[in-house]
């Protein structure tokens, strides 16, 4: 497997913004600017898009094929997210074990949230 991490190219940036076209009977394209400088940077076309934690009304909206049952779709969908998540772990795993993540998990104790003055938690 060979992984990477997509930069621009004109500022070197790694912070991009993914602008999803979707048209009628058309694969999804993915255009792929860069956050910090506006630049174009890729532009994918989708033939099987999921997006994890949408549910299966995303993944219908990325699809072309009116005439399956509802169950195939739902088979269909499930397998997608389990691949999807699998997939994005193993690239993942793989960009740690060739040194090119810098993504940095938040520590430990900033995953607590401190609700005691949050209007909407006081009774």
């Amino acid at each position: 497997m060979d992984v990477h991490r997509q930069q621009c190219q004109q500022c070197g940036s790694r912070s991009l913004q993914n602008l999803i076209v979707r048209e009628p009977t058309k694969p999804q394209r993915v255009f792929v600017r860069c956050a910090d400088c506006g630049a174009f940077v890729a532009r994918y076309t989708l033939s099987n898009y999921y997006h994890h934690g949408k549910g299966i009304e995303s993944y219908l909206r990325s699809q072309n094929v009116a005439e399956d049952s509802g169950r195939e779709w739902l088979d269909r969908f499930r397998h997608t997210e389990e691949s999807a998540v699998s997939g994005f772990e193993q690239v993942v795993e793989e960009l740690g074990r060739v040194g090119k993540d810098s993504f940095a998990k938040p520590a430990e104790e900033t995953d607590a949230i401190d609700v005691t003055n949050d209007p909407e938690t006081v009774g």
